[in-house]
Formats: structure tokens, sequence, C-alpha cells
């Protein structure tokens, strides 16, 4: 459901457009009209889920361009409606999605509003792809800090294949090291960074992209590794692993 904000002074003019987006499209909520600046600009800084306005040039309380000085973010497409034709190169300056003038034709209209949800959908599609590279991003370089007699080491998250208790110690085996640490298992359970490790056994906690197989008898992980599975943890276990 596109959110769209009419901000027209003109009340003929508010009904026909609502009623014509109305008319070509199911899938729109217009949430608000407002006529003047002021209004408009309370209402967008206030709301910032909306998809699409429609912004008439000539507002009842001055120029439109001064609604989009006053707003804090602008997040959404805009099309310009107005009864003038010199204020095109002005809405191109501010990225519009189209410049329709009055009376609207419908055929214009549809054509600029397709235009604003193929953009809509192409943006948050961006946005995703982005997101989800950016968490990638932050999974491959979260560390955990791990001091010992000795040393201080700087352990790469996703290079941990398996936490296992050692009575008041515990074995931190990664790809690269083994190193024994002087802290309890539930220790490093309560570690942020390893929010997606699973306690598959009280002397057992594993990363679950390293898991090669799972059955009654244990884990099966990478570099040779394995790990016991508590017979009554064994069917939420799998589930985890599942869903990891």
């Amino acid at each position: 459901m596109y959110k769209i904000v009419i901000i027209e002074d003109e009340f003929n003019a508010q009904e026909a457009l609502s009623k014509m987006l109305k008319l070509l499209y199911q899938s729109i909520e217009i949430i608000g009209i407002f006529p003047s600046i002021q209004e408009g600009v309370v209402f967008l800084n206030q709301n910032k889920d909306v998809d699409l306005i429609f912004l008439d040039v000539e507002l009842e309380d001055g120029n439109s361009f001064e609604l989009l000085n006053q707003l804090s973010s602008i997040d959404f497409k805009i099309i310009f409606t107005t009864g003038l034709e010199n204020y095109a190169i002005d809405a191109i300056k501010r990225n519009a999605v189209d410049y329709l003038l009055k009376p609207i034709d419908p055929n214009e209209l549809k054509i600029a509003v397709d235009k604003a949800f193929h953009q809509i959908e192409e943006q948050k599609k961006a946005t995703a792809i982005i997101s989800k590279f950016e968490e990638e991003q932050k999974e491959k370089e979260q560390k955990i800090i791990v001091k010992t007699a000795d040393n201080t080491h700087f352990i790469e998250v996703n290079s941990i294949i398996l936490f296992e208790s050692e009575g008041a110690y515990t074995k931190i085996v990664c790809q690269d090291q083994t190193i024994l640490a002087s802290k309890h298992l539930k220790y490093f359970e309560n570690i942020e960074e390893l929010h997606s490790f699973i306690r598959v056994h009280h002397s057992f906690l594993i990363n679950p992209s390293h898991v090669i197989t799972i059955s009654k008898s244990g884990l099966a992980l990478t570099d040779g590794h394995s790990a016991k599975v508590s017979t009554r943890k064994y069917t939420q276990v799998v589930q985890q692993l599942k869903t990891s």
C-alpha cells in the first residue's frame, strides 16, 4: 500500500485528483490533504512513512518550494501540479518525478504515478541490498577479545568453530588456533557478538555456520571437529540449525 499526500489549496482540484487516483489504483492510501505550506510541513515532518506527494506550486500561503526547504528530510517522491508552466526547471532541480499541468489529464497522471511507484520499488530493492551487504560485512568484521595469561587475543567470530567447557576454563577452537581461556562457558554464551551460537550440550557452544551434519550421536563440524548434543536438546538444536 503506497501512502500518498496531496498538498493543494483548491478544493475542486483536491477532489478531482483524489477521485482519479482512487479510480486508477487500488494499492494506495491518501493519508493527508492539506491546503497550505504550514500544515504540509507539520504533517510531513511528523510522518516519515509517506511514499509520494502531489504538490501544487502556488499555495495559499506561498510557494511550495518553501515547503520543501522547511522539511527535515525528503524521503518521498514528488509530483508537482500547477496551472503554470514556468516552474518546470525548478521542479527538475528538486528531482521531481514529474510536473503535471492543470487540469490534470488522467493518462498523464497514470504515467507519472507509475513512474513514481517504479522508482519507489527500485529504491526499496537497492536499500535491501545495501542493508544485507552491511549486515554481512558487520558479521565478517565482528571480533571478540579474549585475555589469557600471556596474551590478549582478537578473535574473528566467523573463525570460531566451537567452545568446549573444561571445568573453570573454556577451550576456544578456531580454524587457525585453539585458545584456553580462564572463563566459564556461560560467560561466552552471554557475549552479544556470539548471539547466533547454539548451546548444544552443557559442555559445548557451537557456531552453526561450521556444522556439517547432526545425529543423535553428535555434531560433525568443519576441520574434523565434533561436539556432543544433549538428548533433551536434540529436537530444539535441529530447529535452531534450520533457521540459522
